[in-house]
């Protein structure tokens, strides 16, 4: 997987998925926050329990907002899921990120 195109991927689809998950002034906390993006997920398509996809996409802003880079987010998602999809990381990356940590949002 070349990971350089998939982060250019998901710069442009975090801007795409703010329309599937929580809006960005949602507190994380709310359980409503959980309820959203799990069903965001569903609607994607995405091949992962809602709870497993819950702590993925919290694990996921943990990486960014400790200074992780976009690439290294998207190994930790495909580590994790052992998706081969380029799509389904990426998407599942933008998710999380208007979900869970807007803040650490590439497009911000």
């Amino acid at each position: 997987m070349r990971f350089g195109h998939v982060a250019a991927a998901l710069l442009i689809a975090a801007g795409t998925a703010a329309s599937l998950a929580a809006p960005a002034s949602a507190d994380p906390a709310d359980a409503q926050v959980d309820k959203v993006f799990a069903k965001a997920v569903r609607d994607a398509r995405l091949q992962i329990p809602s709870s497993e996809a819950i702590d993925l996409a919290q694990s996921t802003c943990n990486v960014l907002v400790n200074g992780g880079s976009v690439e290294a987010a998207l190994r930790h998602i495909q580590t994790a899921t052992e998706w081969k999809s380029v799509d389904d990381i990426s998407t599942f990356g933008s998710l999380a990120v208007q979900g869970y940590c807007p803040q650490a949002n590439p497009n911000r």
